[in-house]
């Protein structure tokens, strides 16, 4: 078993030191063959960084690197050149962007032995890119690690985000003014911002985010994660006392689903790493030093329906957004909090269906909107669980309307939906999320679909939700349960004990009714 490449985002450490690493270089060689000029957007700690990387130690020419990996034998290892990269996301809070920049710049000459004369960022950054080409006599190969960092890390911060948009504009220019000198281009972020700010500079670059082609370059594929971690997965089996068919299913219903092309889905790499390493089913990619954007997304996002269901949007929405301007559903997206699961191309205009990823985000977003949103600290989930069950068990509609309004009433209006499917989201993401119970949404029968179904519960509880601004609480519940009545959802289980909950909300009032089938 190789070791685990935990917190080692460097090609060449990875391999010098016997760690574990996923071929990509097949994806790679096809990127580096079709498209010189590149951007890639990828959420936090997916692979971004040890992608560049690996792109760095070929055109460096490091052969012994690469042996046993598909590039191998195909790759021209006598034609290097010169690679200039630059890592944008070391900023301090209480730095500037042009101090970021400076200091990138004075590290990269450093390293070429090259003195920078020019005054401006943007002047120094295209004498650096040509000294190196004259000095080298060769084209320069430049890679830059999240080239957004600046903005994301400051989003609360207006005034900081547009200095930094036209510092980085102008500085980010010299990369079009100083093409000819150039071979090939990366450029990494989270985002790719609108035109009128950071990224209209990079607007000559191909963004390759949404390709088909490399919607894999970063995480690990279904077989890739059973190839390469087949041993792992095994300790993770006996570990955690499941056959290898049971460990796979929970791995991939924890951290699967990413997908840039609504087919191919991915695995967290960083979360997995974590996973592997520790035996432990854990959000790992919000525990372990999360960055502050994550953390805090949920303050940004003006209307939270938008990863309550999925989002049917198209491409535009996806191609970025004005960082002083923020759409909920481009920001989520590229954050990786929402993900693609499906692209209709029936008509001319693709649409693409949007929605959660996998559970380790369902849950670290949830927790957050609790956080952000209600009084209840998340140490309090497992009390309030308890008090759910108790409630819903005894019949106690007064204590279950209390302990949902604890969660629902410090939601603000502007973020909350009008619509049953909003509260039948909400109080769905919460009970399976946060309170960590389990079951279906929307579940089919052969006449109708189940609102929710906590399933793994004995009593089995089935719930109903109904909302109008205009009908009674009472006339709402007789229309939940004359729903479940008539359509017999209690004979899907075969003579369970079954407990039937309404809820129902009109305006600010919320209505309950409890039955029981034993």
């Amino acid at each position: 078993m190789k070791k685990l490449p935990k917190g080692i985002p460097t090609f060449q450490e990875l391999i010098e030191e016997g760690y574990l690493y996923v071929d990509k270089t097949e994806i790679i060689h096809k990127l580096i063959r079709q498209d010189k000029l590149n951007f890639l957007s990828r959420p936090r700690r997916f692979g971004k960084t040890l992608l560049l990387s690996t792109i760095e130690e070929l055109f460096k020419g490091n052969k012994e690197l690469f042996k046993d990996l598909y590039i191998y034998d195909k790759w021209d290892w006598n034609c290097t050149y010169p690679v200039l990269s630059l890592d944008m996301s070391g900023l301090e809070s209480e730095g500037s962007t042009r101090d970021l920049v400076d200091d990138v710049l004075k590290k990269a000459s450093k390293e070429f032995d090259i003195e920078l004369e020019m005054k401006t960022l943007n002047m120094r950054f295209g004498e650096l890119i040509q000294k190196i080409h004259d000095s080298q006599g060769k084209r320069v190969v430049v890679l830059i690690d999240e080239y957004d960092s600046p903005i994301i890390n400051n989003l609360t911060n207006p005034e900081y985000v547009e200095n930094s948009q036209s510092l980085l504009n102008a500085f980010y220019s010299a990369l079009k003014k100083n093409n000819k000198y150039i071979k090939f281009i990366l450029v990494t972020g989270i985002s790719k911002f609108s035109k009128v700010s950071a990224f209209s500079a990079l607007n000559h670059l191909t963004d390759i985010s949404l390709y088909e082609d490399y919607s894999c370059i970063c995480g690990y594929t279904q077989e890739e994660l059973e190839t390469n971690f087949k041993e792992y997965i095994e300790n993770l089996s006996s570990f955690a006392n499941f056959s290898f068919e049971e460990t796979l299913e929970k791995i991939k219903y924890w951290y699967n689903g990413y997908s840039w092309d609504g087919e191919k889905t991915l695995y967290n790499p960083y979360s997995t790493i974590l996973l592997f390493s520790e035996n432990r089913f854990s959000p790992h990619w919000f525990e372990t030093g999360t960055p502050k954007f994550l953390i805090e997304i949920v303050d940004y996002i003006k209307d939270i329906k938008s990863f309550l269901e999925p989002s049917h949007v198209y491409k535009y929405h996806l191609d970025g957004f004005d960082p002083l301007d923020i759409e909920d559903t481009t920001l989520l997206f590229q954050a990786g909090y929402l993900t693609i699961k499906k692209i209709d191309k029936t008509h001319e205009e693709f649409e693409y269906i949007l929605d959660l990823p996998n559970y380790e985000v369902e849950n670290a977003l949830m927790n957050n909107l609790i956080r952000t949103y209600t009084q209840i600290p998340v140490q309090e989930l497992i009390e309030y669980r308890k008090k759910f069950w108790n409630q819903v068990n005894n019949g106690d509609c007064e204590g279950l309307k209390e302990t949902i309004m604890d969660y629902l009433i410090p939601i603000g209006n502007k973020q909350r939906g009008q619509n049953e499917n909003y509260y039948h989201a909400l109080i769905f993401k919460w009970l399976t999320s946060s309170l960590g119970f389990e079951g279906y949404s929307n579940t089919p029968t052969y006449i109708g679909e189940m609102d929710v179904v906590l399933d793994r519960t004995d009593p089995i509880i089935i719930i109903e939700f109904k909302q109008s601004k205009t009908s009674s609480i009472e006339y709402l519940i007789n229309e939940a349960f004359t729903q479940m009545n008539e359509k017999q959802y209690d004979k899907l289980f075969n003579g369970k004990r079954i407990i039937k909950l309404a809820l129902v909300f009109r305006n600010e009032e919320i209505g309950c009714k409890i039955e029981k089938n034993f």
